[in-house]
Order: structure tokens, then C-alpha cells, then sequence
């Protein structure tokens, strides 16, 4: 079984699938789930979705189908399958297909739905248009790499903005830039006093506990002999549970109207995207279940995780408001990587956990 496992894998690495691209591996991952037993269709969106079984509990597990783009040759190489996706997160998607396939042929007394999310990597399409097709769900695992032998508990939340900066003088020859206000500096010069009042303001205990901004793109100027009179820049902030979006928005509020009264120059932003983070119940079932399952599957004490990036489990647990957790193959330092690449053991570990989990979960007999 484990070669049908694996070049069920290879084959979905195979399907280069960027974002805004999945068709192909929708269709692939359509035909094969029907096989597999699968009742499957697309939603608005075309998120991928096939369930199995009837009933009560419903449990959802959800991954991502898209990648980041750059293909990389794909090859199996000393236990190691490489390739765009193996772990972000095309191990995720392959394991939880073959694990929830072994209850097909079983009379079972409730419902899984699987759901292979489009354009995670660049938008909320897929993920919002989970959160309208309304579930009934009672448990939730959203496939992310963390490792078999690790949960991820907590998430840390997302705000996105893109600033533009206008000077008020215009732009002008930099042979009389004294005259003029240079909007790339200025940029710069608010970016710095954003980073450090909320670095300062929020710094915690370690990296998750603490607010971290960055600076991702800044795009301005005409000429090279040119002071630019507009510059725009993107900042990505990363912010634990327990510190919300609406909070920082109101900080940097604050600042900007600091800024703007001193100087000759307009300040505005527009949000592209906002998550808040997450924190799972330990205490709930499904957290309780996976402990168990990873401890008898693997022989060890499962290490829980919280996670300084930001995972789509934050809003099904917030806006559907049912218990999820975070489990997945892989190591989560590889993806988006020229390297990227998926440990196989690991890989076939985590099938034998999430079947562990269903079987735990829902009482399935065999």
C-alpha cells in the first residue's frame, strides 16, 4: 500500500498548481476521489469538495490545493519526495484523501467532508466561500505542515495594508531637491515610526506573544534624476491572539494624524487583508483525540505547537465556531523553498494518525 500512497502523492506534486492555476489538479483530484469512494463536486469558488458517510458527527478536515509559484523538478531522493507543494501542502491534502477513503466501504453512522481550498497562498476566495456553503460541522482539522508527531494549537493573526504617500510640492529636478519633499524617504521615515511603536508597544515573552511588522514591497519614483512626489508600500504584521486587527488600526490611526500635522504630505491605506489569530481548546475533543491518536500511533508525546505565521484554521474556528485543530506533515522551515521537499515516513505517519483520529472520533468499529 505504502507505494500506492506514495505515487498518489507524486502525482499530485506532479500538477503544478500556483495560485489562480488549479484547475488541473481539481480535475485530477476529482477523478481519483471518485474512485476513491468519494460523493465530489466544486463549489462557486471551485473549492474541491467530497464527502463520505451520513449522518452525525460531521467532521471537516480542509487544505489548501494551491502552491507559490516556481516549479521544481520533482524526484524521490533518499526517503525524500521534492517538489513545489510536497509540503505546503500537498502532503496534507494526499494524507487526509487517503485516510478518510479507507471508511468508503463502511457503513458508517456519520459524515466527512473534505475541502481542497484555491488561492490560499494569494486571497480569501476559497476560504470564504467554505465559510457560505455553511457546514454543519462538528469537528474540524485543517492540514498544515507542522510534522506527524506535532499539533498546531495557536496561530498568530494577519493584517495586511498597502500605504500610499503623496507629498504635497510635487515632484522636481533633484539639482534643487531642497525644494521639494521626497515621498520615498518619507515612506520610509513612516514606516520606521510605525515598526518601533508597535514593536516597542507590543514586544512579548518570544516571537508569538509579540506584535512583528515588515516591510514587504516599496514602489516609487519616475526617473532616476527625478524627487519622487508619490511612493507606495505594503507592510505584512503578524499579531498574537489576544491582540486584535481593530486595535492596531486604531494605533496606527494615531500615528498617521502625529505625522500628517508636521509635515506637508497626505497619508493613506487600504487593508488587503485581515485575520485575527487563533488559539485552539485543548480541552476540546478534537484536540484531546489527536493527543491520543499521535501518542498510540507513534509511540511518543506529541509536541504542541503555536505558530508565529498565519493559518486558515484561525477563521474556520472563529467564523464557523466549532473546535479545530492544526496537523499536517512535513517541516514547515522547507516550504516556499527553491528546496522544498516532504520526508515520505513522515508523510505515511500522518495517514496512519488521521485514520487513528477518525477512528477515535467518530467510533468507527474497524
Amino acid at each position: 500500500m505504502n507505494d500506492e500512497e506514495i505515487n498518489f502523492l507524486k502525482k499530485l506534486v506532479e500538477i503544478y498548481s500556483p495560485s489562480g492555476k488549479e484547475e488541473k489538479i481539481a480535475e485530477f483530484l476529482k477523478e481519483e476521489m471518485k474512485k476513491l469512494g468519494f460523493e465530489v463536486w466544486n463549489d462557486p469558488a471551485g473549492n474541491v469538495i467530497g464527502e463520505i458517510g451520513s449522518g452525525k458527527p460531521l467532521m471537516l478536515f480542509s487544505s489548501h490545493i494551491d502552491t507559490v509559484p516556481g516549479e521544481i523538478p520533482v524526484k524521490i531522493e533518499s526517503g525524500r519526495l521534492y517538489g513545489r507543494g510536497s509540503v505546503d501542502a500537498k502532503g496534507s491534502i494526499a494524507a487526509m484523501i487517503l485516510a478518510i477513503s479507507t471508511l468508503a466501504k463502511q457503513d458508517i453512522k456519520s459524515k466527512i467532508i473534505f475541502v481542497g481550498l484555491v488561492e490560499e497562498e494569494i486571497s480569501l476566495k476559497g476560504i470564504d466561500q467554505l465559510i457560505k456553503n455553511q457546514f454543519k460541522v462538528d469537528y474540524a482539522i485543517f492540514g498544515e505542515p507542522a510534522g506527524s508527531d506535532r499539533i498546531g494549537a495557536a496561530y498568530k493573526g494577519r493584517l495586511g495594508l498597502k500605504f500610499t504617500i503623496k507629498t504635497k510640492k510635487g515632484q522636481g529636478h533633484v539639482a534643487s531637491s531642497w525644494l521639494y519633499i521626497n515621498a520615498i524617504e518619507e515612506s520610509y521615515l513612516l514606516w520606521t515610526e510605525l515598526k518601533t511603536h508597535l514593536e516597542q508597544k507590543y514586544k512579548g515573552k518570544s516571537p508569538f506573544f509579540s506584535v512583528i511588522p515588515n516591510l514587504t514591497i516599496i514602489q516609487g519614483g519616475t526617473a532616476v534624476n527625478v524627487v519622487p512626489e508619490s511612493c507606495s508600500m505594503n507592510i505584512d504584521i503578524r499579531f498574537p491572539p489576544g491582540v486584535s486587527s481593530e486595535i492596531l488600526i486604531k494605533e496606527m490611526d494615531l500615528k498617521i494624524k502625529e505625522i500628517i500635522e508636521k509635515k506637508e504630505i497626505e497619508i493613506s491605506y487600504e487593508i488587503l487583508n485581515r485575520i485575527e489569530g487563533y488559539r485552539a481548546d485543548k480541552k476540546s475533543k478534537i484536540f484531546q483525540t489527536t493527543i491520543n491518536a499521535i501518542s498510540e500511533v507513534l509511540n511518543k508525546k506529541p509536541k504542541v505547537l503555536r505558530k508565529t505565521g498565519t493559518c486558515f484554521m484561525n477563521i474556520i474556528g472563529k467564523k464557523m465556531q466549532i473546535p479545530i485543530i492544526s496537523y499536517g506533515p512535513g517541516d514547515p522551515q522547507v516550504e516556499h523553498t527553491d528546496n522544498e521537499y516532504i520526508e515520505l515516513e513522515d508523510f505515511l505517519n500522518s495517514i496512519k494518525v488521521y485514520k487513528k483520529i477518525i477512528k477515535l472520533l467518530l467510533e468507527v468499529k474497524n
